[in-house]
């Protein structure tokens, strides 16, 4: 539960450049004929990643979600002091009451909430999902609900852009674990497909650490609940 209730900082890397990359990987896997289209991203336990303000300066819409204030906070200054932004809030699963931040650009959405309840009103909603190392810091438990989600929320065809960590020892412990591809797809299953292995995406300064990239995509059936 460490990543749910807002633990350690999860591994930052706040080197624009690669989230320029990830955006790329992301943009490249659309369907030839979308690829000059504006997205619509979903950001699942997203932290404080500058990958969300980035994505949306380049003129896509991106829904990020954390469950911790903090870090819903850096997220908003990172969109600049001049931004305009309504709050709202709603009623969650457990009558849980969660912040919801709108950027009057209307291309931007920030949750303060639990990834793992349930929002109907996402489901099909996205073209595309980015996780950096969030499946990776996940126990093996939790991981299948939060695909499940992930499976609600993408559109048929929609894109699954993920980094996880790959250790040289201690791969049994974490967070963050070791996972490799067979890992990624015990907990997709079969409603989504393995498109690509991006291999280290970029270097960590972590002996015995590489971050390394994924390209899934969701297929026309349901997720498999193995």
């Amino acid at each position: 539960e460490n990543i749910l209730q807002g633990g350690p900082t999860r591994w930052k890397v706040d080197d624009i450049t690669v989230k320029q990359q990830a955006l790329a990987h992301i943009v490249e896997a659309q369907e030839e004929s979308s690829r000059n289209e504006p997205l619509h991203i979903l950001c699942p336990l997203a932290g404080d990643d500058p990958f969300v303000q980035y994505a949306w300066s380049q003129g896509h819409s991106v829904t990020a979600i954390d469950l911790v204030p903090a870090a819903v906070q850096v997220m908003k200054d990172q969109f600049g002091e001049s931004s305009e932004w309504t709050q709202e809030e709603s009623t969650g699963n457990n009558d849980e009451k969660e912040a919801i931040w709108k950027h009057s650009s209307g291309r931007a959405t920030l949750y303060q909430g639990d990834m793992l309840a349930k929002r109907p009103e996402w489901n099909g909603q996205f073209d595309a999902i980015y996780d950096k190392d969030s499946f990776g810091a996940l126990t093996l438990e939790m991981r299948q609900p939060f695909c499940q989600r992930l499976s609600e929320y993408a559109k048929t065809n929609a894109i699954v852009y993920i980094e996880v960590k790959n250790k040289e020892s201690g791969r049994e412990s974490g967070p963050p674990y070791h996972v490799e591809q067979s890992d990624l797809m015990k907990s997709f299953g079969s409603g989504f497909a393995h498109v690509k292995s991006l291999g280290n995406v970029y270097p960590l300064p972590m002996p015995g650490f590489s971050q390394m990239g994924h390209i899934l995509q969701r297929k026309d059936t349901e997720c498999s609940s193995s």
